[in-house]
């Protein structure tokens, strides 16, 4: 386990305080809980076995886009 030091707002460290002082655990124990769970309204995301660039796959059969593309991306 490694040492930080962050910068909280007044208000973020006064509610991890309270919930750390009525749970009985230190600070860092809420702040770890909190880092490891990810939020009720996160997306989930689920891979669908598909790449997304598939979707784009043949739109330019003749190969223009991809012909110069250093020159007309990187000036190379």
């Amino acid at each position: 386990m490694r040492r930080t030091t962050i910068f909280l707002p007044d208000e973020l460290h006064e509610e991890l305080r309270r919930e750390a002082f009525r749970r009985n655990v230190s600070m860092a124990e809420v702040i770890r809980e909190r880092l490891a769970t990810p939020p009720e309204d996160a997306p989930t995301l689920r891979f669908t076995g598909r790449h997304p660039m598939e979707d784009v796959i043949g739109i330019a059969s003749h190969g223009g886009l991809t012909e110069n593309i250093d020159r007309d991306l990187y000036g190379i």
